[in-house]
């Protein structure tokens, strides 16, 4: 495939009844799990599984989630969530994600995560803030430019190089 692909991860999901609204529509609530099954599927595939973290105590706890709605998503659309890494930093990191209705085939929402590291100190203790401490090599060269990843038409997965530096 192409360079999209080479470069992000991707879930596929159809919309079920249990998360649409009265109206039949997918309801917001539901966006932040799609991004979270995404991200999982990033890590996943570029070798660091999010739950390996977890068993650590290296937590990446959001700290904030944009979300902007282009298109309705409706009872049984099947959906594409793809995910692209955007900033590295030394704290925190950043992910852009893009839902396409494979059902109308229109770009449907277009989202943001901003990710912070943080430690368990155990069960009953806050998380303190913390450095990313996974390999930090690999995810370098993932980076991409988020305006790209809301350009690109649905399945042109062919992205230019960004270089954020």
């Amino acid at each position: 495939m192409g360079r999209w692909d080479d470069v992000t991860a991707h879930v596929e999901h159809r919309v079920t009844f249990s998360e649409t609204d009265g109206l039949g529509f997918a309801h917001h609530r539901c966006i932040v799990v799609w991004f979270e099954q995404a991200r999982e599927a990033f890590f996943r595939r570029f070798g660091t599984a999010a739950v390996e973290l977890y068993h650590k105590g290296w937590l990446l706890a959001v700290r904030q989630l944009n979300v902007r709605y282009d298109s309705f998503l409706g009872y049984e659309d099947q959906l594409s969530i793809r995910v692209a890494l955007t900033r590295l930093g030394r704290v925190a990191c950043d992910f852009h994600y893009r839902v396409d209705n494979l059902t109308t085939g229109k770009l449907a929402v277009r989202g943001h995560t901003n990710l912070v590291a943080v430690e368990s100190k155990g069960p009953l203790a806050p998380p303190t803030l913390s450095r990313i401490r996974f390999d930090r090599a690999p995810f370098e060269k993932l980076l991409v430019d988020p305006d790209a990843l809301y350009d690109a038409p649905q399945g042109a997965w062919k992205p230019p190089r960004w270089d954020p530096e």
